[in-house]
């Protein structure tokens, strides 16, 4: 995960909410002075109609966030037990040079996991394998070798289905404008903000989580064991 203070930490998340919060804020203020000026109407038992929504929301927002992080700890634990293998080749005769390597290769691949140099990681592996074969080394655990790095390489790249998330942000922009337009005087004020910190604030760690490897989001995928496996054995490609 990024490597920052928790006052930097809460500014980044501050900023990302922001772009939210001002206008409908700005909504808001419209509301409340047509509100003033007896323009707008009073609607009854707005609380029916607001817990609707909102359970939807948590529901949804709820499913989304068990996905990505279920993703995000697999992919860590797949990297692992890869580094795990890489160790044990490493050891071998003959294959020191090219595991280290695939090691650097697998770490670009996935701090830059485009079509391309996904592409590219797949061709080296096979060469790494064949390497293993050729040298008369048991090739035993290479299925679960294999079988994580697949793993790895897809969900680079893999994300919520974009239905679903169109589907979630009109729920949450729905229940905005409800509260924003039902929820009269200074209470509506007091539950917007809180509104948008909240669910936007979700919103906005749950999508950066949707994408762990990328290096601008704030909740990343640890790729420390295997930073420190390159460190320990680097050589020059």
């Amino acid at each position: 995960m990024p490597n920052q203070s928790t006052p930097a930490m809460i500014w980044a998340i501050t900023k990302k909410i922001l772009p939210y919060l001002i206008p409908t804020l700005g909504l808001k203020l419209i509301v409340w002075f047509c509100e003033r000026e007896d323009w707008w109407p009073t609607i009854q038992n707005p609380g029916i109609i607001i817990g609707v929504i909102g359970f939807g929301i948590a529901i949804l927002l709820g499913a989304k966030l068990s996905v990505v992080n279920g993703r995000l700890y697999a992919i860590e634990d797949a990297v692992c037990r890869i580094v795990g293998s890489l160790r044990v080749l490493h050891l071998k005769s003959k294959l020191g040079k090219s595991s280290i390597e695939w090691a650097q290769m697998f770490e670009k691949t996935l701090g830059e996991p485009s079509e391309a140099n996904i592409n590219s990681m797949r061709k080296k592996t096979n060469l790494l394998i064949k390497t293993i074969l050729d040298n008369g080394h048991d090739g035993g655990h290479l299925s679960n070798f294999s079988r994580d790095l697949s793993y790895v390489l897809h969900r680079a790249t893999a994300e919520i289905p974009v239905a679903y998330e169109l589907f979630l942000a009109m729920i949450i922009f729905l229940y905005t404008i409800v509260v924003a337009v039902i929820v009269p005087g200074m209470g509506g004020f007091v539950g917007i903000f809180i509104l948008v910190v909240v669910l936007f604030g979700a919103s906005v760690l749950i999508e950066d989580m949707d994408h762990p490897l990328d290096t601008q989001s704030l909740i990343v995928v640890n790729l420390e064991p295997l930073k420190s496996f390159i460190k320990q054995n680097e050589v020059q490609i």
